[in-house]
């Protein structure tokens, strides 16, 4: 058990590393966190004290820049300058003399300055200073003109933005220095463009003197390395410290460890010795008085409940047994596969009549009960080879009474395939064929419905039309002979003859094929978007005629059904959204479907004259009409065949009214099963 003591101490030791390695990165990446706020806090105040300073080097700049420009157009005269390059405030600028035009005027030491001589012009017209932001050849410029005195002529003073980056920035090494103009046109930086812009820190710039009217942004950013130096020398530091950390943890571990396991290892033997090897449960007492000597009694003190509540459970388990076979009057039973021997449930005994203290579980006991002409039956299932056996026989219960019992059994056998018992259930089901037999003859009733049915479909369909059609023909011929003879009102009572045969032959017909409906064609799987196509197809005249709109989604499903009837059901209702629409709108019928758990949900909106709310369940109804003959025709059978052909697929239809938009009916449909489609 010393190798188990080992890995023990080794696990503890790792664990213990593990969470000391948790716990010096936690503190680690606290630290860092705590150090990069510190060092973000710190270059926020450094950035705001050279913003400040860079805002006094620009003032003071600019200042020079306005002084010079003044003194030049004082005292120059209009005169050309010996040369146009100055330094200010250590920034090269150039100076220019122009005139009333904008032009420059340019001596043979000047070097070339472009302006835009429109501003400049202006500025000397109005003889007021002017200032602006430019472009030169070497970038963007900051230009001012001073008027010269006695009119007609300026100085111009040309800046360039670069150079008084340089100027603000000085060259810093952690800082960078950006100006650009608030309409963001012009942008100069010192070392190039900042990347991180989370501590940028900006500033509007006011120029005094000449540039008071210039508006310019400064933004100080920190060199990455200020920011990024730091924070490696500490994660390195933290790296090391915990590569060090868990190395120090496991071999202190390793050491205390062992000396804690070895009286583990010890309950561990118990508690794996126990009930193979001993059953006494003093074998977890490992003496002394710390935390392992109490979870020692504690096992013992388990080990004793558990076994007052296995056998508790135990005892539980036999009466639940018995109270569920009862109830569902099913006994039980465990046979030796050869011999005698047999173990019979109290249920077992009361479905064969007997008495369990009278008379012994053995198989003998059991074939005195079976019926003499079943007993040959019952033993050669019992010998099949499969192993499982379900019999039908006739027990002599010890009153005499016969009653159909149903014996279940099936052969357990080992590992090696040596058989081991018989598992046997026997239920009394005398009742349940009593109910079989009687539902056999109402089947048979219902068959012979059936064929009284087809038979009256039959005549329906073929003699009770015949006279139909003989009258029809009789008014042709009498109108044909007489028809010099007839006044208007005779002929009007000839069209009501032929009005009410036509109607009586809707009414056969309809009442067939309310008849017809799960009788005619075989389920299969059904693309109902092909229904609807049909259905459309047919009703193609009436659509036309009402100038109706109907709408259909690109995909509908496939389901199960029978196809003539799904074509049936959408003509129905689709031609009844067409039949019963408003006569102060184009109708507009909408089909669609929705996917349910387990279903389809299909509808057919229109926007014709709606139903009644109270009348939404009487339409279904058969014969059953809203309107009159004259207003809208119709048999009234034409929504009972949809909730037949919809309810013999397991569905539901329904109607809605909604209030100003027509009606609404929805019907549900079942999915396709893969075996319906595997069937077909």
């Amino acid at each position: 058990m010393a190798g188990y003591s080992d890995r023990l101490a080794t696990r503890i030791a790792l664990a213990v590393s593990g969470m000391a390695l948790f716990f010096v990165l936690l503190v680690g990446f606290g630290a860092w966190l705590v150090t990069t706020e510190l060092l973000r806090s710190q270059v926020s105040v450094l950035l705001r004290g050279q913003l400040s300073l860079a805002k006094e080097r620009a003032a003071l700049v600019a200042m020079s820049a306005s002084d010079l420009l003044i003194l030049q157009a004082r005292s120059q005269g209009g005169a050309e300058l010996a040369t146009n390059t100055v330094e200010i405030a250590g920034i090269p600028a150039r100076l220019a003399v122009v005139d009333g035009t904008g032009a420059v005027r340019r001596g043979p030491r000047h070097q070339v300055v472009t302006v835009q001589a429109l501003w400049v012009a202006d500025a000397i017209a109005r003889n007021r200073p002017a200032t602006r932001l430019g472009d030169d050849a070497d970038g963007p410029v900051l230009d001012a003109v001073m008027p010269g005195e006695g009119g007609g002529w300026g100085v111009l003073l040309r800046l360039p933005l670069q150079g008084l980056v340089d100027r603000l920035g000085q060259r810093d090494d952690k800082v960078r220095v950006t100006v650009t103009d608030q309409a963001g046109l012009y942008r100069i930086a010192e070392h190039g463009a900042v990347e991180d812009r989370s501590m940028v820190v900006s500033e509007r710039l006011t120029l005094p003197g000449l540039f008071a009217d210039v508006g310019l942004v400064l933004e100080l950013a920190p060199e990455p390395a200020l920011l990024s130096d730091p924070l490696d020398r500490l994660t390195a530091f933290f790296l090391a410290l915990a590569g060090a950390t868990p190395l120090a943890v496991i071999v202190l571990s390793m050491v205390v460890g062992r000396r804690l396991t070895r009286r583990l290892s010890r309950l561990v033997d118990a508690a794996a010795g126990f009930g193979s090897v001993s059953t006494d449960r003093s074998v977890f007492e490992t003496g002394g008085d710390d935390e392992i000597a109490r979870l020692g009694k504690a096992f013992a003190g388990t080990v004793e409940r558990l076994d007052r509540a296995y056998r508790d459970m135990e005892a539980r388990g036999r009466a639940l047994l018995s109270n569920t076979e009862r109830v569902a009057q099913i006994g039980s039973a465990t046979w030796s596969p050869e011999g005698e021997h047999q173990v019979w449930s109290d249920q077992f005994y009361a479905v064969l009549g007997l008495d369990p203290a009278e008379r012994e579980a053995c198989r003998s006991a059991f074939f005195s009960r079976v019926h003499p002409d079943d007993r040959d039956r019952l033993v050669a299932a019992l010998g099949d080879e499969t192993g499982r056996v379900v019999e039908d026989f006739r027990l002599i219960r010890p009153d005499g009474v016969e009653r159909i019992a149903q014996l279940r059994a099936e052969l357990a056998r080992g590992p090696d395939g040596v058989p081991l018992r018989i598992d046997v259930t026997i239920q009394d089901i005398s009742e349940r064929k009593r109910l079989e037999g009687r539902l056999d003859g109402l089947v048979g009733e219902l068959k012979r419905s059936n064929e009284e049915l087809e038979q009256f479909a039959y005549v329906a369909s073929h003699d009770l039309r015949q006279p139909l059609r003989t009258v029809r023909s009789y008014i042709s011929l009498i109108e044909e002979s007489l028809e010099d003879r007839l006044d208007g009102e005779t002929r009007e009572f000839m069209d009501f003859i032929r009005d009410g045969v036509k109607r009586m032959d809707s009414l056969i017909t309809d009442l067939l094929a309310y008849s017809r409906v799960g009788r005619i064609g075989k389920d299969g799987p059904v693309d109902t978007g092909r229904a609807v196509d049909l259905a459309l197809l047919d009703l193609q005249s009436q659509i036309d005629e009402a100038g109706a709109v109907v709408s259909v989604p690109d995909r509908l499903p496939v389901v199960s059904g029978e196809a003539g009837e799904m074509t049936r059901l959408f003509q129905n209702l689709v031609g009844n959204a067409v039949k019963y629409r408003a006569a102060d709108r184009r109708p507009m019928v909408t089909i669609g479907c929705a996917e349910r758990p387990g279903e389809w949900e299909f509808f057919i909106r229109d926007n014709g004259i709606g139903i009644p709310e109270e009348h939404a369940e009487r339409i279904f109804g058969i014969f059953q009409r809203l309107h009159a003959r004259h207003e809208y025709e119709g048999t009234g059978i034409g929504l009972a065949i949809c909730r037949k052909i919809v309810e013999r697929q397991g569905g539901r239809i329904w109607a809605a009214h909604v209030e100003g938009q027509g009606a609404e009916f929805r019907f549900t449909w079942s999915k396709l099963r893969r075996q319906d489609t595997d069937a077909d």
